[in-house]
């Protein structure tokens, strides 16, 4: 049976994407955070982790054609 490889950017950038995305709720429980901030760190959790996505399904259709 084939393994699926993820590229390790991919997983690095999923992996950041992620604490990213955690970072402002959690934070914002115990300290005061601006909506702004907040804003800025879900934002850019979420582009991340798209690009991750991006560069996943990229490698797969590599894989695929090869």
């Amino acid at each position: 049976m084939k393994r699926n490889q993820i590229p390790k950017s991919a997983l690095y950038l999923l992996i950041i994407g992620l604490f990213f995305t955690t970072l402002g709720p959690i934070t914002a429980r115990y300290f005061h955070m601006s909506d702004f901030l907040r804003g800025i760190a879900s934002g850019l959790g979420l582009m991340l982790e798209v690009i991750a996505i991006i560069k996943i399904q990229q490698s797969k259709k590599e894989n695929r054609c090869t």
